[in-house]
């Protein structure tokens, strides 16, 4: 067992408002208030999800190399979106075609995509919320910006929580070191004032295993979340970044509870995930390169999820 000195790794709020490859997980136990600090045990363990391992790869056609953002459409469907065209992508997993589109918006920067029921939402990069019905679609100011940079939204049909994480500037008068998960509220789509999770970067990158001198590979050079996600079966916050392939999990009381960095050899620019009510986790990655193709890859827990 490996004992770090970490800084507080994580806040969680509920305030109301606006406005090298490694399949090592390090693991957390307590957490710090507000602006203090407080050591932490950080044993080492196994992930439940063995990421050098897909159940299955599905190779994305053309239109999405540039794959930005997916989300489960049903028992063998994910919609996806890439970052340019306003197009909504339908991926059927079992005969690994896109079966149909649906245009939601103009050309723009879009980040991800999650499903509210029977409707679609789509992240722009300022803030903007596409909302895609059978019928239409409406846009919704969120209170964040382009300086912001919202790139991860995720729904829980079953907590009602709808989340985005923001890459870069986390608001709410938190210093450059920090990164924020919002929640919006479900109806009218604004951010409450306070963010849901505060990351600590620096404490991040201390107890991400690849940051270990000698050892090859990706590190989280700067931890800038790219998605997030809700786990079913346990309610734990997954966030991503395609900086550095860092994945982070918070537990329900917002504590990080594990770091890990996603093998780059997988994962050349991973910019999505989602999870199947089973709990199988979907991490999509862009092509990285101009004649590369856009990846989606499915793990199945190898361990029990608690």
């Amino acid at each position: 067992m490996t004992k770090l000195l970490l800084c507080a790794l994580l806040l969680s709020f509920g305030c109301d408002g606006p406005a090298a490859q490694t399949t090592t997980m390090a693991r957390f136990a307590g957490s710090a208030e507000a602006g203090s600090a407080a050591p932490a045990t950080v044993p080492t363990g196994s992930s439940p999800y063995a990421f050098s391992r897909a159940t299955a790869t599905y190779s994305m056609p053309p239109e999405l190399a540039e794959i930005s953002g997916i989300a489960l459409a049903g028992p063998n469907r994910l919609a996806g979106i890439e970052d340019e065209s306003g197009t909504l992508y339908f991926y059927n997993l079992r005969t690994q075609r896109v079966d149909s589109t649906v245009k939601f918006g103009p050309k723009g920067d879009y980040e991800d995509v999650a499903r509210q029921g029977s409707a679609w939402l789509i992240l722009r990069s300022d803030g903007t919320i596409f909302r895609r019905t059978a019928t239409e679609t409406t846009t919704h100011a969120t209170g964040l910006t382009a300086a912001n940079e919202p790139e991860g939204l995720a729904y829980d049909a079953a907590s009602g929580q709808l989340l985005v994480a923001c890459k870069s500037e986390p608001g709410a008068g938190l210093d450059a070191t920090k990164r924020a998960v919002y929640r919006l509220n479900p109806r009218t789509y604004r951010i409450e004032s306070q963010p849901a999770y505060v990351l600590d970067v620096p404490a991040i990158l201390e107890a991400d295993p690849g940051q270990q001198k000698g050892k090859k590979g990706p590190k989280v050079s700067q931890f800038a979340p790219s998605a997030v996600g809700i786990q079913p079966r346990t309610g734990h916050v997954f966030v991503l970044s395609a900086r550095g392939n860092g994945l982070v999990e918070l537990d329900k009381q917002g504590k990080v509870v594990a770091v890990q960095t996603l093998p780059a050899k997988l994962f050349p620019q991973p910019e999505g995930l989602t999870f199947a009510p089973n709990g199988d986790l979907f991490i999509s990655s862009e092509a990285g390169r101009k004649d590369g193709q856009g990846l989606v890859y499915r793990f199945t827990a190898t361990a029990p999820l608690d």
